[in-house]
């Protein structure tokens, strides 16, 4: 463990982490999300905690109370967010479910974790938990995120539920939360046999954020953009890190079609993602530029030479010479500025985890500059465990421990 790790104390548990964050950065931007006319809508941390607020308080009106199980069935959107920190803040042990789950793996998750309520995403989920409701005596509660349908409490009831609270109700809620208390419970396939529901406190979570904080990848009003599923702890991870530091969350489209455009438009400065990504913008990349044929393709296959060279000695703490710096001046003019923007052009740090990147993926996005950097993380770690980061990335590795993680190389 290094001895450099300390916790930052901003908040005791992920239950008061948004008020905390709301009452530094109320006015800043805290969600940005196409909104039902195709057009970026922001909301800012003052306008979040107050949905969270009614939600939490709308939860609690209907029983739920510290050491339920609430799940989250559905995409990542903003209103997956509102949920997830309103049950939270209800003193609920929240559990996420993958939008892709079939209904007897969402049977399976729903009664194993004995879950008294189940958040649904829309009408294509709800019909999941319809064809499943009577194999689940303990859930109580189906809610409904998007719209209203029959047999499930709409988000505006559950709303309307909790406006007849106060300010005071909802602080009495989530300072009621304890660090040992259980945060999630994150069902991960196993090699053999049924999904294991992997339990993580509050203080677990707590600590990965101190750790990020202390790695400083990510800093105050910068926006990170968000696809990946919310049942996963890697993006759990990201978006809880973004409030604590008073970050951004640019939301996706729920379209894998749009994930590029998305980056153009909202040009976040960080962008977690998994490898089939960045692989498919190498290869949609590499197949455009041979399309070209002739001087263009040789100029782009010239240029990827030039940027591997000159990061290697950069790597190296070598200094280029004249020339390569001259090729290389023109190489990211002609070249990689153009590889930059794809990612929206303000990138300063990008994280591929969940599986193994090829190394040539990564050198073809160091040679372009983009900041792209390979971590490994377990379900059970709360996500972390090593990462590269800028001044110590190393290719081909999944780089160094994070502070407050320690490793033992078994036999």
């Amino acid at each position: 463990m290094s001895d450099t790790y300390k916790p930052t104390n901003r908040s005791r548990t992920l239950a008061d982490l948004l008020p905390n964050s709301a009452a530094a950065h109320g006015a800043d931007g805290a969600f940005l999300f196409k909104n039902d006319a195709g057009v970026w809508e922001e909301s800012s941390y003052d306008q979040v905690v107050a949905e969270v607020q009614a939600l939490t308080l709308g939860l609690r009106s209907l029983g739920i109370q510290r050491g339920d199980k609430v799940a989250i069935l559905g995409n990542t959107r903003p209103e997956w967010s509102l949920f997830d920190f309103a049950a939270m803040s209800a003193g609920a042990t929240v559990v996420p479910i993958y939008q892709s789950n079939s209904p007897s793996e969402c049977q399976y998750v729903l009664e194993h974790s004995e879950a008294r309520a189940v958040v649904v995403e829309d009408e294509d989920q709800l019909a999941k938990i319809r064809e499943i409701r009577d194999s689940l005596p303990a859930l109580e509660h189906v809610v409904l995120m998007i719209g209203e349908a029959e047999g499930a409490i709409s988000t505006d009831e559950i709303r309307k539920r909790g406006e007849a609270g106060s300010p005071a109700d909802y602080k009495a809620s989530y300072e009621a939360v304890e660090p040992d208390d259980l945060c999630k419970i994150v069902y991960t396939s196993g090699t053999t046999g049924p999904p294991k529901g992997c339990m993580i406190s509050h203080g677990n979570y707590r600590a990965m954020l101190d750790m990020a904080d202390t790695a400083n990848i990510i800093e105050e009003g910068e926006t990170s953009y968000l696809f990946l599923p919310l049942a996963h702890v890697f993006a759990l991870l990201i978006q809880y890190g973004m409030i604590d530091i008073g970050g951004r969350i640019a939301y996706w489209e729920r379209d894998q079609l749009k994930i590029v455009p998305n980056l153009v438009e909202v040009k976040p400065e960080s962008f977690p993602s998994v490898p089939r990504i960045f692989e498919k913008v190498h290869d949609t990349a590499v197949a455009a530029a041979e399309a070209e044929g002739g001087l263009k393709a040789a100029i782009f296959r010239w240029a990827f030479r030039v940027g591997k060279r000159y990061r290697k000695l950069e790597s190296e703490g070598k200094k280029p010479g004249f020339l390569l710096k001259k090729q290389f001046n023109f190489a990211d003019k002609a070249v990689f500025s153009k590889v930059r923007d794809i990612f929206g052009g303000n990138l300063r740090v990008a994280i591929s985890g969940a599986a193994p990147i090829d190394p040539e993926i990564l050198r073809f996005y160091q040679a372009a500059g983009v900041p792209l950097f390979e971590a490994w993380g377990m379900t059970e770690t709360s996500t972390g465990g090593t990462t590269n980061m800028p001044g110590a990335n190393r290719i081909g590795t999944v780089g160094r421990p994070v502070d407050g993680v320690q490793l033992k190389v078994a036999e």
